[in-house]
């Protein structure tokens, strides 16, 4: 699962000597493959844009993309659902290559001796999904969680604040102020890390063809687990900002 690998491990206080934090590099670096990887897939296919007529592949895939994104926030959310529109096309673009990045065999490559490892050469290191680690996912959900909460009080003003605290239902709404940023970040990185894990042991056991349909079966779920998390983000602020709140 990813974050295990830690090359630089722990930041060091300089004055008590003691660690006061750690970086998952192997997050970071394949966090950053999916970004770059958006944005020059993006730009590529952005020069070759036709304003007339339905232009190439590329072109289609990402009108597809962007077609899907809109009406899903705008079904969530309603009237000003363009405010939100690149929040949950970002989530949902990036939650998608974060969840397809892991997808291949790369179990069976690390046991190559050219492999790149850490820890002193001690372990391979670790390709999979970003979204495997919990810090990517809490991350995720708790931007969506002050995007839903600042929505709230964008629409309302005041009014909301008294209805998370001050209303009879108070005690329901703060715990469920909790409750959706953890089930949230919880629900996709159980999912993709089962995943992982049921990949990794399939390979072990049947290194060739057996996989390939796993693997496939990942890609579909991966599909789905972005639109869940796009589809609840875009729902939480379509509630915040509903005029009968």
């Amino acid at each position: 699962m990813l974050g295990k690998n830690l090359p630089l491990s722990a930041f060091i206080d300089a004055t008590a000597g003691t660690p006061i934090g750690a970086i998952h590099v192997d997050t970071i670096a394949l966090s950053a493959v999916c970004m770059l990887g958006i944005l020059g897939y993006t730009s590529m296919v952005s020069r070759n844009l036709a304003v007339e007529g339905p232009g190439n592949k590329n072109q289609a895939i990402l009108e597809g993309v962007y077609n899907f994104i809109d009406d899903l926030a705008k079904g969530q959310i309603g009237p000003h659902y363009k405010t939100f529109f690149p929040l949950i096309a970002a989530i949902f673009i990036f939650v998608l290559m974060g969840n397809f990045v892991g997808v291949a065999p790369w179990k069976v490559f690390e046991l190559l001796p050219s492999w790149p490892h850490i820890e002193g050469g001690k372990e391979a290191f670790e390709v999979a999904s970003p979204t495997t680690d919990f810090n990517v996912t809490l991350a995720l959900a708790t931007i969506a969680w002050f995007t839903y909460l600042g929505s709230g009080f964008w629409k309302h003003g005041i009014s909301f604040a008294k209805t998370l605290f001050f209303s009879p239902m108070a005690p329901i709404e703060i715990l469920d102020m909790i409750i959706r940023p953890s089930t949230l970040a919880l629900r996709l990185m159980v999912v993709i890390t089962a995943d992982e894990l049921m990949r990794a042991a399939i390979l072990l056991i049947f290194p060739f063809f057996i996989p390939a349909g796993i693997m496939g079966f990942e890609l579909f779920i991966g599909i789905v687990q972005a639109f869940v998390f796009a589809l609840l983000t875009s729902i939480y602020i379509g509630l915040t900002v509903s005029e009968h709140h």
